[in-house]
Order: structure tokens, then C-alpha cells, then sequence
């Protein structure tokens, strides 16, 4: 499927429930006229905003965007696809993937500014001047010198903030090192065109920064709702992982991520072990992670235990709709930052699963009203959550409705391109 089909969003009434609680090749039209001479406007239409720059001779171009992420991930390139049927050329600059996540395939789709590669990447954006560039990430030394060459060519800057914790360190070095870079880091935020928080959190990491509170807009990313949606159960799949015809018929509880202790998998690893009522629920979760090596062989030997290997992306939709409940149990971090925004969750919610999540980090704002929301680093409240849902499969239904209708309203890539480039119009008239 094309990333960049158009379809329109039809607005749904969210449903309110409480609970204890691709990146197509751009063209590469160059508009030979500086900055200063544009206006930039917005145009409306049913479905679609399209953002233009008049030129001092009369004429409109498209406006000219750049997308800095340290990293690739799938909503990203969704995104700037999204961006750029929005605005018009959208260059993607990133590092690369992290660690092993098998999608090395995207990096025939930005522009690498790795260590090998990071000089001509800053020159590329140099020369390419875009009129906005949208920040991924707003602490690294790479974003930290996109944002010191934007302010020098005069490109608007869009800071997207997922911190919503400082950093402790326990050598001195470190701490005296941290404490230099968090001075740019201020400064940085503070002098920004504009300023996303993903979550309330990270607002009031913002606000401790010093940043107005004015300016501080808070809005999770989204994902595209096209590609993660209801779906049949698919067996071919079910089949592949060794789930039988009856454990779809049980209910199947679904973990998907690196299972780690950041993403709270010893909570729910305990959970699973430890709660002879959960003995009805079918667990699937990935066969990678240092949690799952740790309990590798209990698992191994529980029946209702399955594992899945690294999938690719095509296949990532059917694995959610294999289940009914997805978990996102990360842990409350004291050292630095808790789960910023769990695409999983984002996901999960976009195929209308029952989500249960942790109060931390992003999780409440990308959640809202529309799942089950538990206490962080328990393993007693994650089984009994699932335990809850297991037994009622109206709750089920009804608690999927409500995430897919947030997900349309309120976590779908498009409408998060819009909601930034307008954003973006509204500072550069301010």
C-alpha cells in the first residue's frame, strides 16, 4: 500500500469510558528565492490542508520541509509522507535503525547522517535551505547541530519533545559533562519556533526547562490507521507461530516490543509465572530481549506461553489482530525517562485492541479514556487487569471501539502533519 493515499477522515464521537483506571520519492523542485521573500499560506479543503509559499513575482510553490529523527522507525516514514502531501518536498535526515530491528530496507529512504556520513548530510541541508525543519528528537548532539544550522539559514524550527525526565548520572564526569550540554539543551528549547510535548509529562519537563507554557503544545504521534486496522484473525499467521484453533478462541493477550525491563517485561513476565488465574489466557510474546532470556526456559515449559520471532512489517497488523488485549506495562523509571511514546500502544490501539498501559511517560495522553490504565512496576495490578478482562468480553469490545475511535481522532499521521504545519503558520505570523 501506497503511504501516500489520500482518504478522508470522517470525525466519530469518541467514546468515552472510564476505568479504574510511503515515503514517496520527493520532487525535487528547487524554489530560487530566499526565505524572506515568502508568505507562507494555508489552504483548506473537505479533507486536506495544503501548505504554499507565495514568491514576490506573484507565483506559488510548494513549501520545502525537512525531518530529522535519530533513528528510523515505520510511523516516521508514514509521517513524512503525510508531510509531504501536505507541503511538497520533505527531506528525511536520520542515523539509521537502532540496534536490530529488521527494517534496514529504510534507509534507501532518507539521507544518512551517521558518523560516516554526517558532514555531507549537514552540507546537503545547507544547500537545500528548507523553510521548516521537524526535530524527532531534541537532545542529541546530531538534532542539537540540525537546529544551530536551521537558526543560521534561517529555517523555522519544530522541537517534538518525548523526554519527560532529567538524566542522573552517578560519575562526576558524567554529571559535569551533563550539566554543559543541558545549557544548549535550554537554550535550544526555549529559542524554538515551535514546541510539541508528547505528554503531559514531558510539558512539565519543558516547564522545568523554563520554556513559556503558552508555547508548549501537547500532541502524541500517531501511526497510519489505514494499514493498522481491524482485521480477521489471520490463521496462515496463528499457524506459523503454533497457536491451534482453540487458542483463538481463548482470549490472547499480546506483548510486542523488545521484552525488557525498561518496557516493565519483568512485571508482566512475573504476572504470567505467578498468577494461577491467568492459567485460561493465551500470552504471546517476542523471543528476544533480556526478560525473555532470563525466563526462557519457564516459559518453554507453560503451555499457554507462545513466542514470536522478529516479523516484518507486513505482517505486524495480523500479529495485533491475533489478539484481544495488548499490554504495554513499562516501568517508571527514576535514572531518566519512562516509555516516551510506545508505538506499540499507538498500534494496538489503531487495530482496536483492549490496551491496558502503565501510568507513565506518554502512555495517558496517546490512551486518553479509551483503555485501562494500571500502576507501574506491579505485577499484581498488570494480572489482575488482564484477569478482568479475560472474563468479560463485552468490556473487550467495547474498550477496542473506544481505541480505534481515538485512533482516528486523534493518532492518525495525517492529522498530526496538520496539526504541526498549522502550528508552524501560526508562529511564523505570530
Amino acid at each position: 500500500m501506497s503511504f501516500f493515499n489520500q482518504f478522508s477522515v470522517k470525525r466519530r464521537g469518541l467514546l468515552i469510558l472510564g476505568r479504574s483506571s510511503r515515503f514517496r520519492a520527493s520532487v525535487e523542485t528547487m524554489i530560487m528565492a530566499s526565505r524572506c521573500s515568502r508568505k507562507v499560506n494555508i489552504k483548506r479543503s473537505t479533507d486536506s490542508l495544503r501548505v504554499s509559499a507565495t514568491l514576490q513575482n506573484g507565483k506559488t510553490n510548494s513549501v520545502k520541509a525537512a525531518v530529522y529523527a535519530p533513528y528510523i522507525y515505520r510511523w516516521m516514514l508514514d509521517f513524512v509522507g503525510a508531510l509531504s502531501e501536505l507541503s511538497g518536498e520533505v527531506r528525511f535526515y536520520s542515523r539509521g535503525i537502532f540496534g536490530n530491528y529488521p527494517w534496514k530496507q529504510y534507509e534507501q529512504c532518507v539521507r544518512l547522517a551517521n558518523k560516516r556520513r554526517f558532514f555531507g548530510a549537514i552540507i546537503n541541508y545547507a544547500r537545500y535551505r528548507p523553510d521548516v525543519v521537524v526535530l524527532l528528537a531534541s537532545e542529541t548532539f546530531t538534532s542539537l547541530a540540525f537546529y544551530i544550522l536551521s537558526k543560521i539559514i534561517g529555517t523555522s524550527t519544530v522541537l517534538i519533545v518525548e523526554e519527560n525526565r532529567e538524566r542522573t548520572y552517578a560519575s562526576v564526569v558524567l554529571r559535569s559533562l551533563a550539566s554543559f550540554k543541558r545549557l544548549f539543551v535550554i537554550a535550544t528549547h526555549r529559542s524554538a519556533d515551535v514546541l510539541i510535548a508528547e505528554s503531559q509529562p514531558s510539558k512539565d519537563y519543558l516547564l522545568r526547562m523554563g520554556c513559556a507554557i503558552e508555547r508548549i503544545h501537547v500532541m502524541p504521534h500517531g501511526t497510519n490507521i489505514n494499514d493498522f486496522r481491524p482485521r480477521p484473525k489471520s490463521t496462515q499467521l496463528a499457524a506459523s507461530l503454533g497457536l491451534s484453533e482453540d487458542d483463538l478462541h481463548a482470549t490472547v493477550a499480546l506483548f510486542v516490543g523488545e521484552f525488557s525491563e525498561y518496557k516493565g517485561a519483568e512485571f508482566l513476565a512475573q504476572a504470567i509465572m505467578r498468577s494461577p488465574n491467568l492459567n485460561g489466557v493465551v500470552f504471546l510474546i517476542p523471543s528476544q530481549g533480556s526478560v525473555f532470556l532470563k525466563h526462557q526456559l519457564q516459559f518453554n515449559a507453560m503451555k499457554n506461553v507462545y513466542t514470536y520471532p522478529p516479523l516484518d512489517d507486513e505482517s505486524m497488523p495480523h500479529l495485533y489482530n491475533l489478539s484481544d488485549i495488548v499490554v504495554v506495562p513499562s516501568e517508571q523509571n527514576e535514572a531518566g525517562s519512562s516509555d516516551r511514546s510506545p508505538n506499540s500502544l499507538i498500534e494496538a490501539m489503531a487495530c482496536g485492541k483492549a490496551v491496558i498501559g502503565t501510568t507513565v511517560g506518554g502512555i495517558p495522553a496517546i490512551m486518553g479514556p479509551a483503555g485501562v490504565l494500571i500502576r507501574p512496576n506491579d505485577s499484581t495490578a498488570i494480572a489482575e487487569a488482564i484477569s478482568a478482562l479475560n472474563a468479560d468480553e463485552a468490556l473487550r469490545e467495547v474498550l477496542g471501539t473506544s481505541a480505534r475511535e481515538r485512533a482516528i481522532t486523534a493518532l492518525d499521521n495525517r492529522l498530526y502533519a496538520r496539526h504541526i504545519l498549522e502550528l508552524w503558520k501560526q508562529a511564523e505570523h505570530a
